[in-house]
């Protein structure tokens, strides 16, 4: 056997040791969270454009299985640091971000709405839930997803109001038979806190006060140059992405989401 061959044989078995030390083997795989026999409509419930690349492949993947994606954003994103933008020209960018983003992953349909950026925990729920209430009648989905109402997946205000309202509407709303919300598995937990900012300096220190425990994760390698258009189409928020998916333009797309190449959700409502 050849050097070269023994080397190759090395590194595989590097890789695969990482993938499995950084994934839940103990988490189900799915390779899709419709609902047998429901409308196959999954709408997806975000704070800010950008917000659906924690489930950009899972998107992906659900377009391509014919499912109607809808992507709903409460916020045009303004608030966003050391963009080189003023706000109000940030939120025009954003808002068609938010559209080439949609186009990216094959989504039905992209909705922004304005409220402020940064002001979603004190905004006015009754309001908030009508139009988001207005809209599920109009899409009837089957199937919500959005953040926790907890830690809003690292800690920001705005995602934990999202995740409290989608958890609301997903109660009362009967069309709707699943709402997953976006987590990860401890691992990624523990590595975002080590290479992260926005962990280090948001996530709480007390484990229960963090993420829901995941239940399903889907395989997204398959999608990952997809995954990798995406974070290009939001060019106004490329430091934050750079923070948040740590060496992802170093590393060929076909390598770095086969690493990573699950996104894990936590089933939070189903009837």
């Amino acid at each position: 056997m050849s050097l070269a061959v023994v080397l190759l044989i090395l590194l595989a078995g590097a890789f695969l040791f990482v993938r499995r030390r950084l994934n839940d083997s103990a988490v189900p795989t799915a390779r899709s969270l419709l609902v047998a026999g429901a409308p196959k409509v999954v709408m997806a419930i975000w704070a800010h454009p950008d917000d659906e690349i924690t489930s950009a492949g899972t998107f992906a993947a659900l377009a391509r299985e014919g499912a109607q994606v809808i992507l709903i954003y409460l916020t045009r994103g303004e608030a966003a640091r050391d963009t080189g933008y003023s706000r109000e020209d940030l939120a025009q960018v954003r808002r068609l971000e938010a559209e080439a983003a949609g186009a990216t992953l094959g989504a039905h349909a992209v909705e922004v709405f304005e409220w402020p950026d940064g002001g979603l925990a004190t905004a006015d729920g009754d309001a908030v839930n009508a139009v988001i209430r207005e809209r599920i009648a109009h899409w009837k989905p089957s199937v919500l997803i959005s953040f926790d109402e907890k830690i809003g997946y690292y800690g920001h205000p705005d995602h934990v109001a999202v995740g409290r309202w989608a958890r609301e509407l997903a109660q009362e709303e009967n069309s709707v038979r699943r709402l997953y919300q976006a987590t990860l598995p401890k691992a990624l937990i523990q590595l975002a806190l080590k290479l992260v900012a926005a962990f280090r300096d948001n996530y709480p220190s007390d484990p229960q006060a963090g993420l829901p425990a995941p239940t399903v994760a889907v395989p997204i390698a398959r999608f990952a140059t997809t995954k990798r258009r995406l974070l290009d189409v939001h060019a106004s928020q490329a430091k934050v992405i750079a923070d948040v998916q740590p060496g992802y333009d170093r590393v060929p797309a076909w390598l770095y989401y086969r690493l990573f190449d699950r996104e894990y959700f936590a089933l939070a409502v189903s009837r």
